[in-house]
């Protein structure tokens, strides 16, 4: 393969100055991860570390924007983690093709009300739910209840105790969220049920892995039924809880049928690119998708990386296909850029199939 023939790729992550040492080694391990599996499909691939500027370490990097594409892996700045947008909104002025969401996207999920509101219009199945800026305007009677605030991001405000019973703790719970994170609350009704994570991934053709379940194993409490920040990112959480993972999990052909269409219909609504994933709670053999999380983590052990396996995908395709699908957006606006060789074949394969039908 000449060096035209390659697909360049810039793997864009970031620092953050509340790591500790292990999360910086687990880091550097994520990212050997992923640069080796892009390195083994034929790219050429460098690295750059953003701190407080995009700019700063691409502007001088020689990766012109018109031939190396950004996979954007970075979560934010050193002092402003989880600040997706502000990293999108600078590759988008310089001019890069990056995988994953646009700055619209990472802002609409951002805002729980604005999201929500969105996925209704689309037709999305969601529980019930109400916007709440002070407890004197609550009016709700549904139990149990989740509260989460509007403004924040990886269900973070989400315990146990964000599960309430009863008015007085709801008013409780609506109070501790303007307290703490100066958000208004959105109140949903608990959907006492199954727990799926599904990921989506396309462009054009948007399609949905199977779907991996989460099992709260001999837990009757809801407030011990739901997918807390800890249990997200704390494995220890993991192993306390006695969750387990599985995927794909034992679904009727309705209910499968059910839950794709409703995370198609939600990463349609949201305008996602590349990949998401969408939580969802199912009652008997009905979907209700309680959030989208647009450039959700892609580590080996992910629910993404679980899902992929399940389709019969290793670690490092899972990486290349979505390094593929952004590439096959920016070909699409007349950017020079290249496609792995397996993304070729899938495209000369579709060409042959649609000249058949049309012959």
């Amino acid at each position: 393969m000449t060096a035209d023939d390659q697909l360049r790729v810039m793997v864009l992550h970031n620092h953050d100055n509340s790591w500790d040492e292990a999360d910086i080694q687990e880091s550097i391990d994520e990212l050997r991860g992923v640069t080796t599996a892009l390195t083994a499909c034929g790219c050429e691939v460098r690295t750059a570390q953003v701190h407080h500027s995009v700019r700063a370490v691409l502007e001088n990097s020689g990766c012109d924007p018109c031939r190396w594409l950004v996979f954007n892996w970075c979560e934010g700045y050193a002092d402003r983690p989880w600040d997706y947008a502000g990293v999108t909104d600078e590759l988008d002025a310089l001019r890069y093709v990056y995988t994953g969401a646009s700055s619209w996207t990472l802002r609409m999920t951002e805002d729980k009300q604005v999201s929500r509101t969105l996925m209704q219009e689309a037709g999305v199945p969601l529980p019930a739910g109400q916007v709440v800026h002070i407890p004197g305007d609550l009016a709700w009677d549904i139990y149990p209840a989740i509260v989460k605030p509007i403004n924040q991001h990886g269900s973070y405000g989400i315990d146990r105790e964000a599960v309430v019973c009863d008015e007085q703790e709801l008013r409780r719970r609506i109070q501790y969220v303007r307290d703490t994170f100066n958000s208004a609350a959105l109140v949903e009704e608990f959907i006492e049920g199954r727990e799926f994570h599904v990921t989506v991934w396309g462009n054009t053709i948007a399609v949905a892995l199977p779907a991996v379940e989460i099992v709260y194993d001999s837990i009757a409490d809801p407030r011990d039924q739901v997918m807390t920040y800890d249990l997200k990112f704390d494995m220890t959480a993991v192993l306390e809880q006695r969750l387990r993972f599985i995927c794909p999990p034992m679904l009727t052909v309705t209910a499968r049928q059910r839950l794709k269409t409703a995370c198609v219909q939600a990463y349609r609504a949201l305008q996602n690119r590349d990949y998401a994933r969408l939580d969802v709670r199912m009652r008997g053999e009905e979907p209700y998708v309680i959030d989208v999380n647009p450039n959700p983590d892609i580590n080996s052990e992910s629910m993404m990386s679980m899902a992929a396996q399940a389709e019969g995908l290793s670690h490092g395709e899972m990486v290349m296909q979505i390094v593929d699908f952004a590439a096959e957006r920016g070909l699409q606006a007349g950017m020079p850029l290249v496609l792995s060789e397996r993304a070729r074949m899938a495209q000369e394969r579709l060409q042959q199939l649609n000249a058949a039908v049309n012959h």
